[in-house]
């Protein structure tokens, strides 16, 4: 017999200039994709961005098509020519334009198609309306979030053909010591940190996040704020901060490389999920928690299924800075509080949370797509 071929991948993503959750678990997937076995190609619906550049350092295949605008349809058909002449099998698309158009020409070239559920709460309506439709096509729904399936198939046919994967890491790059210093850092050089890692976006509520801090600097004058991400609403909440007066407090630090080795410095780790967009399964809280430390975050989506409240962290209602600031202040005051959460977090990560599980059972839904679509031919 001749050597089998290899099961042929693709993946259609965004690449808008910024590296979110959603596409620092599609590039974790490719670092551990088993690639004796399957072999990746990727389609950005952009170009020239950072999603296509770590892409390619995981020697992954990677292509861009071009919209003439957002709604361009000719983009379906692009996509099904690339799937046909690289005879792709399976088509994984991440996210909703990504799904729409992905799962649509997976159906047009008929090959086997995957969507992914990244977030937990309302859309746009076109977005919401396109991702029902790359969702009623799919033959398989992955869902970063149990928060996410309960969200989209409350009222809506599909459920079935859902299943939940939680996100991803290395455990190596977790198992590290402090190597650089807070000047190195460009940290806040004394006092206790209040760390909060995320894009500055609208799915952010940042707005939240900075008035419960300045409720916090007025009962807690020894700590700072440290801000990493970047967005399009940074020029705004930077403007926030100073209308708070708390902006010799608050540093933003812009999109970094070296976030664990900022987190490693954080005394109190903050998520502040936007209540009306909710959130699926935060990367940030999961590497706040895998570092060892203590989690506030907001009591939406999947950061119920990460923070267990009184134990690894605390969860407080979205949308209120006196909450917020109540349960970040509690462990401002309680050190030893601080270690056991950040404990008993870590342990949660390493149990729940590795590259293996994820990679594992990602595999495992291609390779029982294959075999049903073999089984009923």
């Amino acid at each position: 017999m001749g050597k089998q071929e290899k099961i042929r991948l693709l993946y259609v993503a965004h690449d808008t200039g910024l590296i979110g959750g959603a596409e620092r678990q599609l590039l974790e997937l490719f670092r551990g994709l088993n690639r004796q076995e399957f072999s990746p190609f990727l389609v950005c619906l952009e170009e020239g961005g950072p999603v296509a550049e770590q892409a390619q350092k995981l020697n992954v295949p990677t292509y861009s098509v071009t919209r003439k605008w957002r709604w361009d349809l000719s983009v379906i058909f692009r996509l099904r020519n690339f799937i046909v002449s690289n005879h792709i099998e399976i088509v994984h698309a991440y996210l909703g334009l990504p799904c729409f158009y992905g799962v649509l020409a997976a159906k047009l070239a008929r090959r086997k198609a995957i969507s992914t559920i990244r977030i937990a709460g309302p859309r746009k309506r076109i977005a919401d309306s396109s991702e029902r439709i790359a969702f009623l096509l799919s033959d398989r729904i992955i869902s970063n979030s149990k928060a996410g399936v309960d969200f989209y198939f409350k009222n809506f046919p599909g459920r079935k053909k859902t299943v939940v994967i939680y996100n991803g890491y290395e455990m190596s790059d977790f198992d590290r010591r402090p190597l650089k210093t807070r000047e190195e850092l460009g940290l806040p050089q004394s006092g206790l940190l209040i760390g909060h890692v995320a894009n500055l976006t609208l799915l952010k509520d940042y707005p939240t996040f900075l008035r419960a801090l300045a409720i916090v600097f007025e009962k807690h004058k020894d700590c700072y704020a440290v801000i990493v991400g970047d967005g399009q609403k940074r020029q705004e909440y930077e403007s926030l901060a100073r209308d708070l007066g708390i902006d010799k407090k608050v540093a933003f630090l812009g999109k970094r490389s070296d976030v664990l080795d900022l987190v490693q410095h954080f005394d109190v780790c903050v998520l502040a999920s936007h209540p009306l967009y909710s959130e699926g399964l935060s990367n940030s809280i999961a590497e706040y928690m895998g570092m060892g430390k203590p989690v506030v975050a907001t009591d939406v989506g999947g950061n119920r299924e990460l923070v267990e409240h009184g134990v690894t962290g605390f969860l407080a209602q979205a949308g209120n800075p006196q909450d917020l600031a109540q349960k970040i202040l509690h462990l401002l005051n309680h050190p030893e509080l601080r270690t056991e959460m950040g404990k008993k977090g870590q342990e949660f990560f390493r149990k729940h949370l590795t590259l293996d599980n994820m990679i594992t059972a990602t595999e495992k839904v291609y390779r029982d797509l294959l075999a049903r679509g073999k089984g009923n031919a």
